[in-house]
């Protein structure tokens, strides 16, 4: 198993769940064995590039959203304090109580996003 389809695979199960669908009901929709697309969301196995654009489409997501882009090192610490800074500026000028709803947001959707 590469990292690279077992990402796919997680982002797949990811919105896969979010529209309440089986593997089943997706395989239906994809016209594919539920068999086929269990192995993909494991990273046992890669998806065509025709399946792949099936599920982008079906799920109205871009590429990105289901394929990771490396991002390592320096260049990802940069990108982190870019989007840190901006959830700041964001941040400034909330009342204590915009804070702590804010804060109950993350705290509920970051699990979520990280799965």
């Amino acid at each position: 198993m590469d990292e690279l389809s077992f990402e796919i695979g997680k982002n797949m199960r990811k919105y896969r769940k979010l529209k309440g669908l089986t593997l089943e009901n997706l395989a239906e929709v994809l016209e594919t064995e539920a068999n086929y697309l269990g192995q993909c969301e494991r990273g046992e196995r890669r998806f065509s590039l025709d399946k792949l654009m099936d599920l982008i489409d079906y799920f109205g997501v871009t590429a990105n959203d289901i394929i990771p882009t490396p991002c390592t090192g320096q260049k990802r610490t940069e990108k982190n304090n870019i989007y840190l800074k901006e959830i700041n500026e964001l941040l400034e000028n909330c009342t204590d109580n915009q804070l702590v709803v804010a804060l109950n947001i993350l705290k509920s959707s970051i699990p979520f996003i990280k799965e």
